[in-house]
């Protein structure tokens, strides 16, 4: 039992961490949407660094805060339905439903894995310092690498897994027992 919530404790712990880390990418992002808004419309000299920046950024915050959000079932639900029961009728009906959400999490992790893998196994002919370097790039002038943003799709989609799996032990408990799992 003690590894069990050592398990759940780290899963938790790790989503939450990761939540607080993109608190700070949202910071981040406000400051370069910002600066290009001011660079474009005051200046007339927009950027290519700028927009595609904050638009990796929003990317890397959206695949990355699911496994947060889930932790603290911000999720949408049926709230008339749902919001007015007990607990452990809570904890059946989400039981009930977790097929769906595993269904839909383990397409998600394979789809975008094998978006992220051809990214990764794409030759787009970079070279540094002489190195052949393999993965997707941006076709600006910029040309950032976008392989490492879209490793984060299925590693996101794996702490969002991990996340419904500590929700499950969880309801499971609560629906035998009508006791929180602590």
């Amino acid at each position: 039992m003690d590894k069990l919530r050592t398990f759940m404790m780290a899963v938790e712990k790790t989503n939450v961490f990761v939540g607080k880390m993109m608190a700070y990418v949202s910071l981040v992002c406000v400051a370069v949407i910002s600066f290009e808004v001011i660079m474009r419309y005051f200046f007339g000299m927009p950027t290519n660094w700028g927009h595609e920046t904050m638009l990796t950024l929003f990317a890397m915050y959206y695949v990355m805060i699911a496994g947060t959000a889930h932790f603290y079932r911000a999720h949408v639900r049926v709230d008339v339905i749902y919001a007015g029961r007990t607990r452990r009728t809570q904890a059946i009906m989400d039981l009930l439903t977790a097929p769906l959400f595993y269904l839909f999490v383990l397409v998600y992790i394979y789809t975008s894995w094998n978006f992220y893998w051809s990214s990764q196994m794409m030759n787009a002919g970079n070279t540094f310092l002489g190195i052949e370097i393999i993965g997707e790039n941006s076709f600006t002038d910029w040309g950032p690498p976008l392989y490492p943003v879209k490793f984060l799709m299925p590693f996101g989609g794996v702490l969002l897994l991990l996340q419904g799996i500590v929700w499950t032990i969880r309801d499971v408990y609560t629906a035998r027992t009508g006791r929180e799992f602590v």
